[in-house]
């Protein structure tokens, strides 16, 4: 359920924008619902973004690696840039729901890392933080 956070509270219904690039390194996918945070009221467009081969490369050369190593910076800037890019399609999203690209798990150690951050995102795509 939503919170009070953006301007989103229980049974107000918002458009809404689910954005991901998965470890297939393909591109972005982006799909919009609009929903009060627990029921989903209608289903809407859907895109793809696929990545040129040059930053398929930047991604792959961050793959397995944690923040602060070499190609992680670029890589998470590279995330955020091209999904601002897809989100440019989609101005009736009032919010964007982003997890960045994930490079690296370590399911012993208990963590994971994704790449980009999310108000960054927001701010590149013209969406409130």
């Amino acid at each position: 359920m939503f919170g009070t956070a953006g301007g989103l509270s229980r049974g107000r219904m918002v458009t809404a924008l689910g954005m991901m690039s998965g470890t297939s390194l393909d591109g972005v996918d982006a799909a919009v619902l609009t929903t009060d945070g627990e029921e989903i009221a209608e289903f809407g467009r859907s895109g793809f973004r696929p990545y040129a081969a040059a930053e398929a490369d930047v991604l792959h050369a961050a793959l397995g690696r944690w923040p602060g190593e070499p190609g992680v910076a670029a890589a998470a800037a590279l995330s955020v840039a091209s999904h601002a890019a897809l989100a440019a399609d989609f101005p009736e999203a009032a919010v964007i729901g982003y997890h960045g690209q994930t490079l690296a798990h370590d399911p012993a150690g208990g963590r994971t890392h994704q790449a980009g951050q999310g108000w960054r995102l927001a701010r590149a795509a013209g969406r409130s933080t």
